[in-house]
């Protein structure tokens, strides 16, 4: 996992979210891994780099588009916006894990 993955990943895990089962470097379709994934909400949530916001590369949309067509659902934050405040951007997908809020009500500017 890298710096941020990591930094969430122990935000996530606390014992006060243990009723969310949200796994860690999870394999769908056989060919990809998924950053995390909230199985009840069919809810991949991954981790991006300045590098990946710059220039999503023509294999990165195929990617996302083939896991979409499964039925999963994508929440994008920014590595940026974890290493600056890991504890809002756990709050806020927790927030999502738990139906507090939707995809919908998401300012991508933001994440």
């Amino acid at each position: 996992l890298s710096l941020p993955e990591k930094l969430l990943w122990k935000r996530l895990k606390r014992p006060a979210n243990k009723e969310l089962s949200i796994n860690r470097q999870y394999p769908v379709l056989e060919a990809y891994i998924l950053d995390f994934f909230y199985e009840d909400l069919q809810l991949a949530i991954e981790v991006d780099s300045q590098a990946w916001h710059a220039g999503r590369s023509e294999q990165d949309l195929e990617r996302q588009k083939a896991i979409v067509e499964t039925g999963i659902a994508f929440l994008r934050v920014s590595a940026r916006a974890i290493l600056r405040d890991p504890d809002a951007v756990a709050s806020l997908v927790l927030k999502v894990c738990r139906g507090e809020l939707s995809l919908d009500d998401l300012d991508p500017a933001h994440l």
